[in-house]
């Protein structure tokens, strides 16, 4: 086996600095994971909510996973626990009060360090133990795990969706009948790389259903309304996106649930898209300046208190990592926050109060390009009643544009691999010579194809980075690329050169 993780480079654009900033990372003693399981968990008459973070990471080459429990003593101090769940990978996991007696049951699935699947309800006892609950149900990895009343009987279902140890796609409603859980047996599409998520489209009182991911080969966005606990698929023309996340949320404070969703599309094009509720079963398509992720995830939450719903997105443009947070200021009209948090893939970031000073903070996990593992927490310092008016916390983000120009472009990608497949495992860069772009992204398939045909076993590890840099003359381009390759070089890294 061969571990491979793909670096990319994006030309230096500059921000606009500020003396304050609204997220102040916080000091912990957490290790940085990728493909993390996190969550936040409270305990009831505990003040203050906890961390769960697992994950893998790499030490000298050698794969690690570990479950760490993050607890505040108080609004500065963080200590580590000994975590009560086991040290998974590429899962999920969901936190709520099953059981109602006043703090949060976990349910987490994922791959162990023996590389089996796993899946197991926790139940929070008085004492803030966690005991395993011998409840079956079906493991999946690259999938999500969700909470939610789905029959209106007043205890919580599971919604688990993924891919199984058989390789089956499934995404499955477990119903809770007090405390006995069942597979209702639905037929819903199953996927994986994507997520299943509850929400009450139409008012009904009832839990429908947004889908979004691979089913196989193809990508899929879909909605099912619950009738009466038959869910029918919706006509609605949702784009179809693999390597997704799709979250419900009120996005125009109109007391119904929109739809925000970023993903890669047939094409292997990053796509993020709104969809604004018009009829409960109609969707309107809504511009927003935000930047297409793939291989992403997406949390709502109002970090700014001021009634309506941030998000916050981590994931893989066509150029690099992101951790991006927007303001929501009504009709669709996000802007970028600028920040401190570092940009991940195959990573989380995810809403909570930690400090319980009225304003929502970050856990953030994932990789940088720089192959930092992050685990961090970022506390929100932003405080509406003391900002200075004249400062700018916020920039526009408009989507990059790739039909301007024209300009210069070399493309690069890079790997910490055996491009052979075997053990010999090194830092590779691999670059193009310089081309005038024609047609969009033209450069980058050309690219791809020598790339996969120099080293074919590439796309069965690869996470989709594919890097071109724009210049307005060839003589910049030029020289940018010899820098590049400078820099890489003193970084022990072998070149190849993909010229056409």
């Amino acid at each position: 086996m061969w571990k491979k993780v793909v670096i990319s480079i994006l030309f230096s654009a500059s921000l606009i600095s500020i003396q304050a900033q609204v997220f102040e990372l916080v000091k912990t003693d957490m290790k940085g994971v990728m493909e993390p399981v996190a969550t936040w968990i409270s305990s009831g008459d505990e003040l203050f909510p906890e961390a769960f973070l697992s994950g893998e990471y790499y030490l000298k080459d050698q794969q690690m996973l570990i479950s760490q429990w993050t607890k505040p003593q108080n609004k500065t101090n963080l200590v580590q626990l000994t975590s009560p769940f086991p040290a998974l990978y590429r899962g999920a996991v969901a936190a709520a009060d099953y059981d109602k007696d006043g703090d949060e049951d976990v349910i987490l699935t994922g791959i162990t360090k023996e590389n089996s699947l796993f899946i197991r309800l926790f139940r929070q006892e008085d004492d803030h133990r966690f005991t395993p609950i011998n409840e079956l149900f079906t493991p999946v990895t690259d999938g999500s795990v969700e909470w939610g009343d789905y029959d209106h009987d007043g205890d919580l279902d599971l919604l688990i969706a993924g891919k199984e140890s058989s390789n089956q796609l499934s995404t499955r409603i477990y119903r809770n009948d007090q405390g006995i859980f069942t597979d209702i047996n639905l037929d819903l599409p199953g996927i994986y790389h994507g997520n299943a998520t509850w929400g009450d489209l139409d008012k009904d009182g009832d839990l429908d259903i947004l889908i979004t991911g691979s089913i196989g080969s193809k990508p899929i966005t879909a909605v099912y309304r619950n009738d009466n606990g038959k869910y029918i698929r919706l006509a609605v023309q949702l784009i179809a996106l693999k390597n997704s996340a799709a979250v419900w949320g009120d996005l125009d404070n109109d007391n119904d649930l929109d739809i925000l969703l970023s993903g890669e599309d047939g094409k292997g094009m990053p796509v993020c898209v709104a969809y604004r509720n018009e009829a409960s079963t109609y969707f309107k398509q809504m511009p927003v300046a935000m930047r297409p992720l793939k291989s992403c995830t997406i949390d709502l939450g109002d970090f700014d208190r001021d009634g309506d719903l941030d998000v916050v997105m981590t994931g893989e443009s066509l150029e690099r990592s992101y951790t991006l947070v927007y303001q929501n200021n009504q009709g669709f009209n996000f802007q970028q926050v600028i920040s401190p948090i570092p940009g991940v893939s195959a990573g989380t970031a995810l809403w909570e109060d930690f400090d319980l000073d009225g304003d929502l903070d970050l856990l953030v996990a994932g990789l940088t390009i720089c192959y930092d593992f992050v685990g961090q927490i970022y506390r929100n310092n932003l405080n509406p009643a003391i900002v200075d008016e004249n400062e700018d916390l916020f920039i526009e983000a408009p989507i990059p544009q790739t039909n301007n120009g024209p300009f210069y472009y070399y493309v690069f990608s890079s790997c910490y691999c055996d491009p052979s497949g075997g053990d010999n495992i090194a830092y590779h860069l691999y670059v193009s010579n310089v081309h005038l772009l024609g047609e969009k992204y033209e450069l980058n398939y050309k690219f791809n194809d020598l790339l996969l045909k120099e080293v074919p076993n590439w796309g069965e590890a690869d996470r989709g980075f594919r890097t071109s840099n724009g210049h307005v003359t060839k003589k910049e381009a030029e020289a940018a690329r010899k820098q590049l390759i400078e820099s890489y070089k003193d970084t022990h890294f072998e070149v190849h050169y993909l010229n056409w």
